[in-house]
């Protein structure tokens, strides 16, 4: 998985990026993981913000988190986008194993 970490208006530390690398492992598990993971940590007044942008095989998925703290915003950012990820997951499974109604039976009822 190829990890791009860009800061805006924030000076990211070496200790931080590590810090960042293993809260993103958590993608990884339960599933294919994404292709590319694009990081972008941005800081305004009294507010930090992380945007996460995941490339995988079977789409684009994006969160955004906003917090006091940028590693408290990373968290909830990767729990947004893991979320995403899981549901689009499942959506593809329930589609695949949904029956499809045989061409002899009406299904109305009528």
């Amino acid at each position: 998985m190829q990890l791009i970490i860009s800061g805006r208006g924030v000076v990211l530390t070496p200790s931080f990026r590590a810090l960042v690398e293993r809260k993103v492992e958590k993608l990884t598990r339960g599933g294919a993981p994404p292709l590319a993971l694009r990081v972008t940590c941005g800081s305004q007044r009294f507010q930090r913000t992380v945007r996460l942008v995941a490339r995988a095989r079977r789409g684009t998925f994006s969160s955004v988190a906003s917090a006091d703290h940028l590693l408290t915003a990373v968290e909830g950012a990767v729990d947004l986008l893991c979320r995403q990820m899981r549901e689009a997951r499942t959506r593809r499974r329930r589609a695949r194993t949904r029956p499809q109604p045989t061409a002899g039976v009406d299904v109305r009822g009528a």
